[in-house]
């Protein structure tokens, strides 16, 4: 659950974040990335485009009693018939790590802290004229529920 609500809360973000930020779509178009949890929706005909798009994708985690550490990957997809269509991948990324780095204190939603760097990586092979860039985040929020070692009850965190 914590890692679903992290994925909405920054979803949340990203898209207030990029909603002003028009990209080239297949149709010629322009518009701000859609914000995907998880993964691409199916194709269900030539014709579908999902770009540009944010896909936010929970990768790995560990918990411990006292807190979750969740490690995010943010897939960056644009499209451009132009050799250096990369570039707009890389635009959408320096927003996207402006406004994770601006957050006050690296606090998420009052409750999920911005661990470490804002890393980000282009895929090896770009399959023209869609590109991807990869951004990875950790994020770190205290564990909601303790078990108390005496009731054997679960409580809430002070």
């Amino acid at each position: 659950m914590i890692e679903q609500e992290l994925t909405r809360c920054l979803g949340e973000f990203l898209g207030q974040a990029l909603e002003d930020f028009g990209l080239e779509t297949k149709s010629g178009t322009l518009r701000a990335p859609q914000i995907i949890n998880g993964y691409l929706p199916p194709k269900r005909g030539s014709a579908d485009d999902d770009s540009p798009f944010v896909v936010i994708r929970p990768d790995s985690g560990t918990a411990n009693q006292d807190s979750v550490s969740v490690e995010l990957t943010i897939i960056i997809g644009c499209y451009s018939e132009e050799t250096d269509g990369y570039m707009n991948c890389l635009n959408v990324m320096t927003r996207i790590r402006n406004a994770l780095l601006s957050l006050e204190g690296g606090i998420l939603g009052g409750r999920y802290v911005l661990n470490g760097d804002v890393s980000w990586k282009n895929a090896d092979e770009q399959p023209w004229p869609q590109w991807n860039l990869f951004v990875t985040t950790s994020w770190l929020m205290r564990s909601p529920k303790f078990m108390d070692p005496q009731t054997k009850h679960y409580g809430v965190l002070p």
